[in-house]
């Protein structure tokens, strides 16, 4: 543990700068869809948006491949996206992929960690399990190769200093989650010090920046609005697949922008969506078919799971009509449990209490518009809910604009919804909204000084013990050491919740005292209170360490922890003026 001592003044800092480069090179793994994408440093001076993006031949060719990952009998890697869902299907069809592991939607298992990440694992559709390091290091790989093979074809040689990569994560994601992912792109080939996290509503509003808006309601294209303009203020919902990701922006003027409330959102993607449709099957089928299904027929499941996604998708305010077409395998399973026709079935009780009347035509089961329409509310409640909490509070309303960008975006419910809820905002849905992270995710490698101000999203301080003080600390956390008496577990702040931070400059600066040889580490804390006491105080968690090794550390000797949480990363430099050791790291979240 480390003993606090001073203070002193904020440092400026830009980890990574000067590097040199020829390509920036960008990778969006969604939790349903993943892209890549890249542009050389030349095309990037002459016109920031001309962005490379591989197209992926599905049953459509699309920028934008499913996040689905193959492993074969022994655990190795096989395919991802498109082929790695054929590829699957050929072996269920075979009957030869009991032992073969497909994993979807694992990008979900990183939402709301704040904790040692190492030991996660991964459920695959047949119920394997593999570490979750290993599932996400194999997709980055696999997703880094397709785009250097697509760079080469433009220079006949490249060096690892040659390709600066870029990774989008969620805003609302947790350090430790951050962390994780670099660790993982880490294992996948990549160097540190050439990989920068993009957050993804940021990515998004960089990318828009660059573009000529159209403003759209239900459809209709009026002239171009100043979104971007000094003075103005926005709002971009990144309405993806997993998670709905929030961040608003006031425009100075200079051009660059800051944040008015720390990244906000939740788990009310579009997933949640098929989530609930599912749920409708299951209780239509019952407990014990949809089981028997999901062991011996994975096939029918997948096809179903497809299905629905395509009737989500087609839906429209329009469209009065959801029709979802269910495999055979599914009805001959249903009529061998039931001992009749699933047609026979025109209604279900839903978990929420909900009642749904259906029709069943040929294979095919309808849904009326209310009844459609009903999967959808729940997720658009959230999101409008917690907009108009945003817009309620004094930071708030000046917001002018919406921008919705992500793939859920272009649910013409959720617009309908936003629109009616906030008439007095312009609502923007550019035309590349669903791209729009990733070919921003590209311009913010080359310049990723859009962003001038974030608001932090915690309280952050590092553990520490000072010399205790009767009638000061808690007589629980009094040790003796060294014939001195101490407080243990004390939270010793460095940034605070919602505090307004600056980008590319150290936000805090502080001494501690060493208390091994060799060897100092900070023990990172994080906490929503503004004020903790004690590491251990409700709500405080551990969310990594910093570590600096040198033989000419001493016991009690000062080293300088000054910490930068304006990045994407929390980002870090400790320094032993004694010994001359110097250390520019990221966080470590292996603890």
């Amino acid at each position: 543990m480390l003993s606090r001592s001073t203070n002193s003044k904020t440092a400026d800092y830009k980890m990574g700068e000067g590097l040199s480069y020829l390509f920036v090179a960008a990778i969006d793994l969604g939790t349903t869809f993943s892209g890549v994408a890249f542009s050389s440093r030349d095309a990037f001076t002459k016109e920031p948006t001309n962005v490379w993006l591989k197209t992926w031949h599905g049953t459509i060719v699309t920028y934008k491949t499913p996040t689905v990952i193959l492993f074969d009998q022994n655990g190795d890697f096989d395919s991802f996206g498109y082929e790695a869902e054929d590829r699957y299907t050929d072996l269920l069809l075979d009957g030869v992929a009991e032992n073969w592991s497909l994993f979807r939607r694992f990008k979900m298992s990183l939402y709301e960690q704040q904790s040692v990440l190492e030991s996660l694992e991964l459920v695959a559709d047949n119920g394997k399990k593999m570490s979750a390091m290993k599932v996400f290091s194999a997709s980055i790989k696999y997703l880094t190769e397709q785009l250097t093979k697509e760079i080469m074809k433009q220079v006949s040689y490249t060096t690892d200093k040659d390709i600066k990569w870029v990774i989008t994560v969620p805003a609302i994601w947790s350090q430790p989650a951050k962390s994780f992912v670099r660790k993982a792109a880490m294992m996948a080939g990549i160097e540190s010090e050439m990989l920068t996290m993009a957050l993804e509503p940021e990515a998004a509003a960089i990318c828009l920046k660059h573009l000529p808006l159209e403003k759209k309601k239900m459809g209709e294209v009026g002239d171009n609005y100043r979104t971007f303009s000094p003075g103005s203020s926005y709002t971009i919902v990144d309405a993806g697949g997993g998670t709905i990701d929030i961040t608003t922006h006031e425009v100075l003027e200079d051009g660059s922008v800051k944040e008015l409330f720390q990244s906000s959102g939740g788990d009310w993607g579009g997933t949640k969506v098929n989530d609930r449709i599912m749920e409708l099957f299951e209780d239509v089928l019952g407990t014990q078919t949809m089981s028997e299904l999901k062991q011996n027929q994975q096939l029918d499941i997948l096809e179903l799971e497809r299905n629905i996604e395509t009737a989500k998708r087609s839906l429209s305010t329009h469209r009065r009509k959801m029709t979802i077409t269910i495999p055979a395998g599914i009805l001959d399973q249903y009529k061998k449990n039931h001992h009749a026709d699933l047609s026979s079935v025109k209604s279900a009780s839903l978990r929420d209490g909900r009642t749904i009347e259906f029709t069943f035509n040929s294979g095919k089961l309808r849904l009326d518009h209310d009844s459609s329409c009903s999967f959808f509310e729940p997720s658009i409640i959230s999101i409008c809910d917690h907009l108009r909490d945003m817009f309620q509070m004094s930071a708030g309303q000046g917001i002018d604009t919406i921008i919705m960008v992500g793939g859920f975006a272009n649910c013409s419910f959720l617009i309908r919804k936003i629109l009616t809820e906030f008439p007095d905002k312009h609502v923007l849905v550019p035309e590349e909204a669903e791209w729009s992270v990733l070919k921003g995710a590209v311009i913010f490698g080359h310049d990723p000084w859009l962003i001038k101000q974030r608001r932090s999203r915690y309280t952050y301080g590092a553990k520490c013990k000072k010399l205790f003080k009767e009638g000061e600390h808690d007589p629980d956390k009094k040790e003796e050491e060294n014939d001195k008496v101490f407080c243990h577990d004390l939270f010793s702040k460095h940034v605070e919740i919602g505090e307004l931070i600056t980008v590319g400059e150290y936000q805090t600066n502080k001494k501690y005292r060493v208390s091994h040889d060799s060897m100092a580490r900070i023990q990172l804390y994080a906490s929503r209170n503004p004020d903790p006491k004690y590491v251990t105080d409700e709500g405080c968690f551990k969310v990594g360490e910093l570590e600096i090794f040198s033989p000419n550390l001493e016991v009690e000797s000062k080293i300088r922890v000054q910490l930068s949480f304006s990045h994407t990363e929390i980002e870090a430099r400790l320094s032993h003026r004694k010994s001359g050791t110097s250390s520019a790291i990221y966080l470590d979240t292996h603890f």
